[in-house]
């Protein structure tokens, strides 16, 4: 399967709950990411992480499936025609 490049949008809304696991799941995949940028908002206990990252459509399910099954995560994936 091709590899595409995709750009991810990952919100966890309860940082002291979920971030460790999201964390946890991103540096499994440190290979393929081509960029990552975090932004905390601690006063609102609130973290928004984007990432580029390259992956097939299997590898793509299965991430995004993990991150979507933690609590008070989001989690919202856009193909790029590169």
């Amino acid at each position: 399967m091709e590899k595409k490049v995709r750009t991810v949008t990952i919100t966890v809304h309860d940082r002291e709950k979920s971030f460790q696991q999201v964390s946890t799941i991103l540096h499994d995949l440190a290979d393929s990411i081509m960029l990552r940028v975090g932004y905390p908002m601690p006063d609102q206990n609130i973290s928004i992480i984007f990432i580029i990252i390259q992956l097939t459509n299997d590898e793509l399910g299965a991430f995004t499936g993990k991150l979507g099954q933690i609590p008070s995560v989001n989690v919202k994936s856009t193909s790029l025609k590169i």
